[in-house]
């Protein structure tokens, strides 16, 4: 029998030549087709492409295709396209379809590129087996949901479906379909994508994450097999794809097993999962589960914006204020580190309004890390939308893909992304600026280079965090002769020339990768931290602290700073700095106490060269403050002499 050859695409982006990720939503389509005796027996599934090869290798891989799918994203959407339409000149009749998130929901791509003949516009499992069949069957597609093909010289899209029963889709690890990429590829790191539900109940108008807002729950023998398999095949890192991961009651049986798993096997090393949006005990008791036993980084209390009309704006809700300090400080009690996601670029916000949000996380007890991003622009978003759009005053910009955390070679195709630069409250130079001040607080506090001096200026001088950084941002371009004025600038620049820069930092000695700014800002800083500590010199002495506590607290400061090639320090001083900083860090403040204190810290791991201290320290460790050696993970024993 002559079966017709159909052939997967999710192209990755590989960190580096040895971690990649295992293609899972092609994964998906493929177990679910041909678990269908129709379809297995009249369809070959040729290969799934995942590795970013060059263009010509994975063109060679092609042969006699009747259909490539392509699964679409922002780190692969230009690769596909290059690739579709070598592929559609070689094989005209091949039927070439595109669907992912990358896929607007009109017909937009088929009338720009003539080459692609289906768009999938929602889940692509029974849509793409439907497909098949009618393609076996000589059917046009009208009847199948979710698509939008040609049809002579016009477009036809069918009816929207969106809400499909997933109760028995059959995993891909279980079909075994990704057992012979790891055989074809020893030597790579694999990373795995786990689902346990799909669907969102929130309308996030920067976010195209779901396609529904009923949430639907794969079965538990499912996961837990997924979960088995994961473990048994050495899995180092497990991505859970769940929009709200403790949104149920039964994803702390979920985590239990993931536990279970890493202690029978080792593996997975990390789980992580994206938390669900308001925090409660069910979140809470999965931090402690994974954080307890080292497999997550922390929790993430999501706010994305602090300023009411924004948050109106984009349809957001969050946890109060007071709400979030109770939570932290809860989480702090327990030795969970968390961190808080913010939003750059949301419409309505202010150079202030972002500023002073951040810093009002810092007051009600986020010492420990914050991610900012810049406001991305997905094509099925409802920030994308005309509508919204002009109403805002949103101006984007497309952005390079940089490489962070990986090297930022993308085998000849350049991937890009939609970044919003400017809206109607925040104009370009202002988000250049707001964007520096965050990489500024993010390298100093989070990361811990003046944690100490800020939080002792806030509770001992009334500096707000807002002064204390907007004076330190002032201060660092205060002086171009500096090398911290030059470091700044650099980014400052690459912020501001957002269409042609990399957008992030690489230095050889800290690996091929590169660094998100802050992250780089600080590996740069702490490398040369003799030049930091002389150029900051003018800063610490103009904040008005005691003489005597502002030498003993400089020297406390670069003492707790995490360096390489060290697994014990005696950190001593005349005042009893540690129990003051951790009272503050778990909501019970109290006076400094001038009390001759030594304090002796076993660090869990010793980290030998600066590029293992980058990926170690600050890509693995940064959620829960590993920069400084008084982490929750380090042993730290208080003498009082």
């Amino acid at each position: 029998m002559n079966t017709k050859k159909v052939y997967l695409a999710q192209v990755n982006v590989t960190y580096n030549d040895y971690i990649a990720y295992l293609p899972y939503a092609a994964g998906c389509l493929a177990a679910y087709a041909w678990s269908d005796k129709e379809i297995s027996e009249n369809f070959e599934l040729a290969d799934i492409l995942y590795m970013r090869l060059k263009l010509e290798e994975s063109f060679e891989k092609i042969k006699d295709p009747a259909v490539v799918g392509f699964s679409c994203y922002i780190w692969n959407m230009e690769y596909n396209l290059k690739l579709a339409e070598m592929i559609k000149e070689k094989y005209p009749e091949c039927l070439i379809v595109f669907g992912g998130h990358n896929v607007p929901d009109d017909t937009s791509l088929l009338e720009k590129y003539p080459f692609i003949d289906v768009l999938m516009h929602s889940e692509g499992e029974e849509p793409f087996a439907l497909m098949l069949k009618a393609i076996r069957n000589g059917d046009d597609f009208s009847q199948i949901p979710d698509i939008s093909y040609r049809n002579g010289d016009g477009f036809v899209t069918t009816e929207k479906k969106r809400i499909y029963d997933i109760t028995n889709y059959p995993s891909p690890y279980a079909a075994g379909l990704f057992d012979r990429m790891l055989e074809e590829y020893p030597k790579v790191n694999f990373h795995a994508t786990l689902e346990t539900n799909r669907g969102c109940p929130y309308s996030c108008a920067f976010c195209d994450w779901c396609f529904t807002k009923k949430i639907r729950l794969f079965p538990m023998e499912r996961i837990f097999a997924d979960i088995d398999w994961m473990s048994e095949h050495k899995i180092t890192y497990c991505y859970c794809a769940d929009a709200n991961f403790g949104i149920v009651e039964r994803d702390i049986e979920i985590a239990n097993h993931v536990l279970e798993a890493k202690n029978k096997n080792g593996y997975p090393q990390v789980f992580k999962p994206c938390y669900a949006k308001n925090s409660d005990d069910t979140v809470f008791e999965i931090g402690k589960i994974l954080n307890h036993s080292g497999i997550d980084k922390g929790v993430t209390l999501a706010y994305q914006s602090l300023d009411p009309q924004t948050l109106e704006n984009i349809g957001r809700k969050n946890l109060t204020l007071e709400h979030y300090s109770d939570l932290t400080a809860k989480y702090a009690e327990e030795k969970i580190p968390t961190y808080t996601e913010l939003i750059l670029g949301l419409p309505g916000e202010s150079y202030e309004t972002f500023c002073e949000g951040l810093c009002r996380l810092l007051e009600n007890g986020q010492h420990n890390s914050m991610t900012v991003y810049t406001c991305q622009v997905y094509c099925n978003a409802p920030i994308a939308s005309k509508e919204f759009k002009e109403k805002y005053g949103i101006r984007w910009e497309r952005q390079p893909l940089h490489g962070i955390h990986y090297p930022a070679n993308f085998n000849g195709v350049q991937e890009y992304y939609n970044v919003v630069v400017e809206t109607n409250e925040m104009s370009k130079d202002m988000w250049v600026k707001a964007n520096m001040f965050s990489v500024c607080l993010q390298s100093f506090h989070h990361l811990g280079l003046l944690r100490c001096f800020a939080i002792y200026a806030r509770h001992e001088l009334g500096m707000s965090y807002f002064d204390f950084y907007n004076r330190l941002l002032d201060y660092i371009f205060s002086d171009s002769s500096k090398y911290i004025y030059k470091l700044f600038e650099e980014i400052r620049w690459k912020t501001e020339h957002t269409e042609v820069s990399d957008w992030c930092y690489q230095k050889d000695i800290f690996s091929k990768v590169g660094w998100y700014f802050e992250e780089g800002i600080f590996l740069d800083l702490i490398y040369n931290r003799d030049s930091l500590w002389n150029d900051i010199d003018g800063f610490i002495n103009s904040l008005g602290i005691d003489e005597r506590i502002c030498k003993e607290l400089l020297a406390y400061q670069k003492n707790i700073l995490r360096l390489p090639n060290t697994e014990t320090l005696a950190v001593e001083s005349d005042y009893d700095f540690y129990s003051y900083f951790e009272n503050i860090y778990d909501d019970r403040y109290a006076p400094l106490e001038k009390k001759k204190t030594r304090l002796d810290i076993t660090l869990e791991k010793k980290i030998d060269t600066w590029a293992d201290y980058a990926r170690e320290i600050i890509w693995f460790g940064k959620r829960r403050s590993a920069t400084l050696c008084t982490n929750s993970r380090e042993k730290v024993e208080v003498k009082y002499l």
